[in-house]
């Protein structure tokens, strides 16, 4: 396989997790559906956050993922919700390739970000109040370029390693869906 088609081939191979995660955040059509989708992405950005504090980062690497725990955190507020308590979690980030899966997932997360940047806004949301989290995936549109450069530059790449990673932060965000499922149900 070459080298540029590794996302693709992680595409498909977390297909089926994406397209539950996408399905159950829904549009959030409402103030309180989107209460929801910011309590669970607290959640897991909180559990993947502290997973990511103790990563031995590649030496080689100059590009760090987006952070926008501090941003939901402030949007959370602006909703007047609780504070985040993070998921256990166990996704194996100990090697380059399981490490790449898992920042798959949280970077391409930023493609959707201007989709959902709009339904927030119709709600009144912004920038400004409510979804700070949304403007700074949207604009960081290029941390996805400077993603797919280290993930097509990366050695001894194992696709397998990757895609098992990958589905473990999709289940990841499904648990902690499910649990603000419950509360906000």
């Amino acid at each position: 396989m070459s080298i540029s088609e590794r996302r693709f081939d992680l595409r498909n191979r977390t297909r089926e997790g994406h397209q539950r995660l996408d399905a159950a955040v829904g549009t959030f059509a409402t103030r309180m559906e989107y209460r929801r989708y910011v309590a669970f992405l607290s959640s897991f950005r909180a559990a993947m956050d502290l997973m990511l504090r103790d990563v031995s980062w590649p030496r080689d690497w100059k590009w760090q993922p987006t952070s926008v725990s501090e941003a939901l955190s402030k949007d959370a507020a602006d909703l007047d919700l609780e504070p985040a308590s993070p998921e256990k979690a166990s996704v194996e980030l100990g090697d380059e390739s399981s490490l790449l899966g898992a920042l798959y997932v949280l970077e391409g997360s930023t493609l959707g970000a201007r989709v959902l940047k709009s339904r927030a806004a119709a709600l009144g949301l912004d920038d400004a109040f409510g979804a700070r989290h949304l403007a700074l995936m949207a604009n960081a549109a290029s941390q996805w370029q400077s993603f797919l450069s280290l993930l097509d530059d990366a050695q001894d790449f194992d696709i397998d390693h990757a895609a098992q990673s990958a589905n473990a932060v999709f289940e990841l965000a499904m648990q902690c869906l499910d649990r603000e499922t419950t509360v906000y149900s």
